[in-house]
């Protein structure tokens, strides 16, 4: 074993890591604009160590909302995602396009027969999400993520609606499968008791839910592309916070590594945990390092580290110093980072905080 020593302003933080090869990291960028063409120059992004780009690929708007792809399920407003994946072939760049695709908040659909329930001030009311159990809306999530994977793209990055918080899932079907599980009937109040064994029972079967929808859709993606490699967007808390992660989104951090999924992408975005957790500079240091060891000892190489490039509320660009620092406490073992959200003027930002590699020869 070796002790890493990383110093933090008036703090030592000392951790145990398993000495192992370290391999040369992987830089990715998550862009948040589809309106890539003629603003993103593919070989330039390659050239600075960018090895894949991550594209939206759908709009969640409920009055606006679909998806930037070809599909024949749900409405497409542009074919953004094709062009993209053709400008980078034309530029013969080496990067890889990653499509980033929500999983239930398909909001603009108008069909309730799909929409799940939950309860919001005493009142069971219909939102507009998926229904996880409703195996229909099952059958069009995967259709829809197989139709996706179909293009000729390295990965698929599933949105952070793959969760069911603690009021949601109140659907028939919810409460039937619920009742089917335990042999208990699906009494919405002792369900909603979180001193209540009905509480802890309605929990796991969630999580087992939530597991079979990941599942399925991996299995859809593969089938579509046996080479496709499928990540998801996962909350800062399940790793670290595992009880809340369970009751707040359903999640188990082993039990979705055991769904299929090839990468965790861990939302741990440095200026969202010091606001939620209410931390000075050094402590949030503190907790984000901490953060990733405990992530990185349950999902080893599977472990994709998020650092936020922008300011959720202004918009504005974080500043260099601040990424380095945050960077820099990514322990050496974790193979990938990436950066979000990305807008192409953020170029120079990423080449100053990664540094060019190597040159890209011509045609390569």
């Amino acid at each position: 074993m070796k002790k890493n020593i990383v110093r933090i302003p008036g703090i030592f933080l000392v951790s145990l890591l398993f000495l192992a090869p370290i391999q040369a990291r992987e830089y990715q960028a998550q862009f948040f604009t589809i309106n890539l063409k003629d603003q993103v120059q593919y070989r330039e992004w390659a050239g600075i160590g960018i090895s894949q780009i991550i594209v939206r690929s759908f709009q969640d708007d409920p009055k606006s909302g679909g998806l930037y792809f070809k599909n024949t399920r749900f409405r497409t407003l542009t074919s953004s995602l094709e062009e993209i994946l053709q400008d980078i072939s034309s530029s013969q760049s080496p990067l890889k396009v990653c499509a980033w695709m929500i999983a239930r908040r398909f909001n603009w659909t108008t069909d309730p027969q799909f929409f799940d329930y939950q309860y919001h001030n005493g009142r069971r009311q219909s939102i507009n999400k998926y229904d996880i159990f409703n195996p229909q809306a099952l059958e069009g999530i995967a259709q829809v993520f197989k139709e996706l994977a179909a293009h000729p793209i390295a990965a698929i990055l599933i949105q952070d609606d793959l969760i069911l918080r603690y009021n949601e899932g109140f659907s028939n079907w919810g409460k039937a499968v619920f009742t089917t599980a335990t042999q208990l009937p699906a009494q919405e109040s002792r369900l909603l008791d979180k001193n209540s064994l009905y509480y802890l029972q309605w929990q796991e079967v969630k999580i087992s839910q939530v597991n079979k929808t990941i599942a399925l859709i991996v299995k859809a993606c593969k089938e579509a592309n046996p080479g496709i490699k499928v990540g998801m967007n996962v909350y800062y808390e399940t790793p670290y916070f595992p009880d809340k992660a369970r009751t707040w989104y359903s999640h188990d951090l082993s039990q979705l590594l055991a769904t299929g999924l090839d990468y965790i992408y861990l939302m741990s975005y440095q200026r969202q945990i010091k606001s939620e957790m209410h931390l000075n500079e050094s402590q949030n240091r503190l907790l984000f390092r901490r953060i990733i060891e405990k992530a990185f000892s349950i999902c080893g190489d599977k472990l994709v580290v998020k650092i936020q490039v922008r300011d959720w509320q202004t918009g504005l660009r974080v500043p260099l110093a601040e990424l380095k620092a945050y960077l820099d406490l990514v322990p050496p073992e974790v193979k990938t980072v990436c950066f979000t959200p990305v807008k192409p003027e953020d170029f120079s930002l990423l080449k100053e905080l990664i540094g060019p590699p190597a040159a890209i020869p011509a045609g390569k």
